[in-house]
């Protein structure tokens, strides 16, 4: 088994939780309230600022030059999560307000950039990768399910995250070999430390999710 391979098995109860949240199974259905999504995009606008400013820490811990070029490849898709925010939000009329960050994201963006700072390479990668990756997921199951009918008001949006349905290339696959070349060198309680830092990442996207669903916010006013 590859690094790969016992890394996505070790994801899948975590991935499976997540494939029927209801959050995602409403945008399977094209039927999830506006405060949902409203609180959804305020908070993803902040995460994705912090995704590229990680990326960009990411790309100081490698020298190879492919590898650097793919991850600031993979930063433009960033470009289409706008395009996947003005979806949802010509759904709901809402305009970006730069609301407080919610408690779940700054302690997801927390992990990212501590992975990101004080990891290895494969920390680093590992940080960022369930979060295109578990979409691509999404994406890429909605779709074999039909929700991109055109009754669907988020169509667009599942099909974005489906590289099927979008003929985007499939960066996920680069994204896993660039992981597997990382861990390498690394011995088995750095890699296990790799494994783990990618299992909490993924544990935020459920996280993110659930939060939206539920609305958190902080407690206190500070």
């Amino acid at each position: 088994m590859t690094f790969s391979q016992d890394i996505l098995t070790r994801a899948q109860p975590i991935m499976d939780t997540i494939m029927v949240h209801p959050f995602v199974k409403g945008i399977a259905t094209g039927n999830v309230p506006d405060d949902i999504l409203n609180y959804y995009v305020e908070q993803d606008e902040h995460y994705l600022k912090d995704y590229l400013q990680v990326t960009a820490l990411t790309v100081t811990k490698t020298n190879d030059t492919n590898d650097i070029a793919r991850l600031l490849e993979t930063a433009q898709f960033i470009s289409n999560e706008s395009k996947a925010h003005e979806i949802m939000l010509n759904i709901t009329g809402h305009h970006v307000e730069n609301w407080r960050r919610s408690p779940d994201t700054q302690r997801y963006t927390d992990h990212m950039y501590t992975s990101a700072y004080h990891g290895t390479y494969a920390d680093a990668l590992a940080v960022l990768l369930p979060c295109a990756w578990s979409y691509g997921v999404i994406g890429r199951e909605l779709v074999a399910q039909g929700a991109n009918n055109d009754a669907n008001p988020l169509k667009e949006w599942i099909e974005i995250y489906s590289p099927q349905a979008n003929d985007e290339i499939d960066y996920n696959a680069w994204r896993f070999d660039a992981l597997e070349r990382a861990v390498a060198n690394l011995n088995d309680s750095q890699k296990e430390q790799v494994i783990q830092t990618f299992l909490k990442s993924l544990e935020m996207e459920w996280r993110f999710w659930e939060a939206a669903w539920n609305q958190t916010q902080w407690r206190f006013d500070f």
